[in-house]
């Protein structure tokens, strides 16, 4: 079946990547998040980090939905459509 198929079927699922992080910047910001949980408590770390999940799902959605545009202008592009 056909990439475009799928995606109409909604049976097409990208593969999750994230970028690759330093283990070095992974550390400090592991070292950060213990220091704000020590002062501010789990539960108001655990609030934060929640949201910050759900903006970044907001902008993951918007990123994608921008790409997909431009793949759409470029193919009408390829095709003198425009």
């Amino acid at each position: 079946m056909s990439i475009l198929a799928d995606i109409y079927n909604e049976r097409y699922h990208a593969q999750a990547s994230r970028p690759h992080y330093p283990q070095e910047l992974r550390d400090k910001d592991l070292e950060f998040w213990e220091k704000v949980t020590k002062a501010l408590g789990g539960d108001v770390v655990d609030a934060h980090l929640y949201k910050l999940c759900e903006k970044e799902n907001i902008a993951d959605v918007h990123h994608f939905r921008e790409g997909f545009k431009l793949g759409v202008q470029l193919m009408l592009e390829v095709f003198g459509e425009q």
